[in-house]
């Protein structure tokens, strides 16, 4: 199945959450809508979060994660998947932690 591309914006869904200790929380995101670049994805740049009640916030990239592999182009084209880090107080809005579920938007 192919993904559309939205206005040359992405969506993702959080699959899975979990601390780094010292370091942060790494998201797992995996591709919803349109056809993300790791160009617009790199260390620095940001996304933004929001919960499913609605809440919404920008959380910067650390680093990419390498507990599934490393991340390319090719795997994230592949698998749909893109594993992220980014700071402990990034992954809460409100009070609330960032769980699965949760949808992380780019362009």
């Amino acid at each position: 199945m192919e993904t559309k591309r939205v206005m040359g914006q992405f969506r993702f869904r959080v699959s899975d959450v979990y601390d780094v200790p010292m370091r942060g929380k790494v998201l797992r995101l995996k591709v919803v809508e349109g056809k993300p670049s790791l160009k617009s994805l790199k260390p620095g740049d940001r996304l933004k979060l929001q919960s499913p009640s609605g809440k919404e916030r920008e959380v910067t990239i650390m680093d990419y994660a390498i507990t599934g592999g490393v991340q390319s182009q090719a795997r994230l084209d592949a698998t749909g998947e893109l594993d992220i880090v980014v700071a402990f107080d990034d992954a809460v809005i409100d009070g609330e932690p960032v769980e699965i579920g949760w949808m992380a938007t780019g362009s």
